[in-house]
């Protein structure tokens, strides 16, 4: 299981997140999520600092209240045991 912390989070990198936890605005708000099975891949739009915190925005709309920095979020790579794609020969 890879992580990294929300000051390093680049753009287009899919993180783990919690369902939806309120809102802020109308603005739906989620959290890091702690494992696979709690978990809800979203793809990171952006991230900004904020009064209070980092904001992560990820592309289906929603974001994070602001965030501490060093919070970590756990990267969704492949599932664990799955092989890679084969190839498809043209």
């Amino acid at each position: 299981m890879t992580t990294l912390p929300t000051s390093r989070l680049p753009t287009g990198e899919p993180v783990l997140t919690t369902d939806v936890v309120g809102t802020d605005f109308g603005l739906p708000l989620v959290r890091p999520a702690k494992s696979r099975q709690d978990g809800r891949v979203r793809v990171v739009r952006s991230h900004c600092r904020a009064h209070g915190g980092v904001v992560v925005w990820f592309t289906d709309g929603t974001k994070t209240p602001p965030l501490h920095g060093r919070t970590t979020w756990v990267l969704a790579g492949p599932e664990p045991g799955a092989g890679t794609p084969a190839r498809e020969v043209a």
